[in-house]
């Protein structure tokens, strides 16, 4: 069977191991837009999880081994991902002016890290308080009637949902090996809403809900969307690894709806880490040095503060955020 990519304005149904062409301009994307044949009703998360798992395995190897192919004849995508033409446009959400995680002044070395120390603590914000729900209107037979507001996490005094990193380390540990992320749309939202990685990852879009969504994946300070995925009716698995091209914070935004929001905040070191819904938070490995650490919320303003780290020793940072 010969692997089918897409023509131009579309996509394919099933798979499109080659470059997609939109406006005749060449992107690098790699589309999965699976239709079950039996009633999504039959299956369960976790067979939907571990499908997504595989089949993404292959499909990130095929980006990898792609070398070129011609246009084709196949139909036109029901879901699809894109990035943005010539021009640099695609209709929808416009990205946040706000530069969260600056660009890198030198490349990250690799290096050997004996004794390293460790940076501990707990973020706190007793003063942001969840917003009201936000009514879905023509889409509440599907969504609700209301969605409520998760971008405020709290397990006793601390804050889920910030990340918190180690500002422009160039010297340490490896890149973890395991750079796939999921993120679902899970009763009209989108989950995880905030995720850690590191450059040169992919993430699934995973969707089984009748709801279309035309997402948009938004750094601040650049003119256009790193990539735009567009979801159908059918259960699908989209993975991308247009998001992750170099550092940034990047906001997931739906130019149909005003409420499906995620954050995938991308290094290119590991020293970061999101807290727990307690707030609390861990980044190991680190070379002894003295650093910055900052914080991020997306309801809150940014935070930094200097860090000491000796080695094979612990420092420990608590840190109250205050609403923007």
């Amino acid at each position: 069977m010969t692997s089918p990519t897409s023509h131009t304005g579309g996509g394919t149904d099933w798979l499109a191991p080659c470059p997609f062409r939109f406006d005749d301009q060449p992107i690098s994307a790699l589309v999965i837009a699976g239709r079950p044949q039996t009633s999504t009703t039959f299956l369960t998360l976790a067979l939907r999880r571990a499908i997504a798992r595989h089949v993404s395995i292959a499909a990130l190897a095929t980006i990898a081994l792609s070398a070129g192919c011609g246009a084709t004849d196949a139909p036109p995508a029901t879901a699809r991902a894109e990035s943005p033409n010539a021009a640099g446009r695609i209709d929808g959400p416009t990205p946040p002016r706000e530069v969260v995680i600056a660009a890198p002044s030198a490349r990250y070395v690799v290096d050997s890290v004996t004794a390293g120390g460790s940076v501990t603590g707990t973020i706190t914000a007793p003063a942001l308080q969840p917003a009201d729900p936000v009514s879905t209107g023509r889409d509440s037979a599907t969504c609700g009637a209301a969605i409520p507001d998760e971008s405020v996490i709290r397990q006793g005094s601390g804050l889920g949902g910030a990340v918190v990193w180690l500002d422009d380390i160039r010297r340490g540990k490896g890149l973890p090996l395991e750079r796939r992320l999921e993120l679902e749309v899970d009763r009209c939202r989108l989950v995880p809403r905030v995720q850690g990685a590191v450059v040169g990852s992919a993430v699934n879009v995973l969707a089984h809900v009748a709801f279309r969504q035309h997402l948009h994946f938004l750094a601040g300070g650049e003119e256009g969307p790193r990539a735009s995925v567009l979801l159908g009716l059918d259960e699908q698995v989209i993975p991308t690894n247009l998001p992750f091209a170099k550092p940034g914070l990047v906001v997931v935004k739906d130019a149909d709806h005003s409420w499906p929001t995620a954050y995938l905040a991308v290094f290119d070191h590991p020293y970061f880490a999101v807290t727990a819904p307690n707030g609390s938070f861990t980044i190991d490995g680190v070379p002894a040095g003295h650093y910055t650490l900052k914080v991020w919320h997306e309801r809150a303003k940014m935070v930094q503060q200097p860090v000491d780290v000796s080695a094979g020793a612990t420092s420990t940072a608590t840190i109250t955020l205050q609403p923007r």
